[in-house]
């Protein structure tokens, strides 16, 4: 009796309290063991009593959990995975039902994948990819492979070398920017110094303008037409006058174009000149003033 009663509390069975018997039909069991637990929220209320295959084609497995623990209707019965090796076991997922499952009633069957299950379905993707990747990248290196003939090599090993070139004269030029750093803080000193000063005289412009753009209103109200008409006809005026001097009609044009007449006037003028000159050192030849009775001389 004793070994009896220590076989069966070994296998987990209560054979004090009594036990109720539930049927759970599995495509797949996975693994499972009798006697593997039966958990309500991580706790044991009972066993994997028996496995078997049914006459329908799927896997019977029959719980005996503790008479003290209420299986309500729609209880889930959940084949899950309890540690990383696999090892398996029974979760019922309870309803609030009130109405509880009875002795040899069947409960629903669903199977939730393991932690190996989960990280094997995120990674059997994934080496799908990098099968697909490494594939690609062989085609590509094979491409590269027959597209860099010797001659290619020679070339890239050219360009690379004028890249490098081309970088020390980027270095050479950023060197040279960052030692004239200074005067183009100073240029963009004085940008900011002639912005200041537009600003701080936007309204004198601002007048300059608007008397800029009187001016030009007026400039397009005025008669210019007339005014170039009157132009030429002064023009036309001037043209006359010149043409009359160049000729020999009237006295300007007689004393530009007759040159005795230059002659006389200049011998005349000459003369005068002579006269004024005697007068002016000879006064008394030509005025005598008679002061208080004096005598005629």
């Amino acid at each position: 009796m004793i070994f009896f009663a220590g076989f069966y509390f070994l296998k987990g069975a209560n054979i004090f309290s009594g036990e109720n018997e539930y049927y759970v039909y599995y495509d797949d069991v996975q693994g499972l063991q009798a006697s593997s637990p039966v958990l309500i929220k991580g706790m044991s209320v009972g066993r994997v009593a028996s496995i078997s295959l049914h006459e329908n084609g799927k896997v019977q497995v029959v719980l005996a959990v503790d008479k003290g623990t209420k299986v309500p209707k729609g209880t889930v019965a959940k084949l899950s995975s309890t540690d990383l090796l696999g090892s398996k076991a029974i979760s019922l997922e309870l309803t609030r039902s009130k109405e509880l499952v009875q002795d040899e009633e069947t409960l629903p069957a669903e199977v939730q994948g393991g932690i190996i299950d989960a990280i094997s379905s995120e990674i059997t993707p994934l080496l799908q990819d990098m099968r697909h990747a490494i594939g690609t990248l062989d085609t590509v290196l094979a491409g590269v492979n027959g597209v860099l003939d010797p001659t290619a090599r020679e070339n890239l090993r050219q360009s690379i070398a004028n890249l490098d070139a081309t970088m020390a004269n980027f270095n050479q030029i950023s060197n040279r920017l960052n030692a004239e750093s200074g005067q183009m803080a100073n240029v963009i000193r004085n940008a900011n110094s002639i912005t200041t000063n537009l600003a701080n005289n936007n309204e004198r412009i601002t007048r300059i303008i608007d008397n800029a753009a009187k001016t030009t209103d007026q400039l397009s109200q005025a008669p210019i037409e007339q005014t170039m008409k009157d132009l030429q006809s002064t023009i036309n005026q001037l043209q006359t006058v010149a043409n009359k001097l160049n000729s020999n009609e009237g006295s300007l044009g007689l004393l530009v174009n007759d040159k005795a007449l230059y002659n006389n006037l200049n011998s005349s003028l000459t003369t005068l000149n002579s006269l004024m000159a005697d007068i002016e050192a000879h006064p008394t030849r030509y005025i005598n003033l008679t002061i208080f009775g004096r005598k005629k001389q």
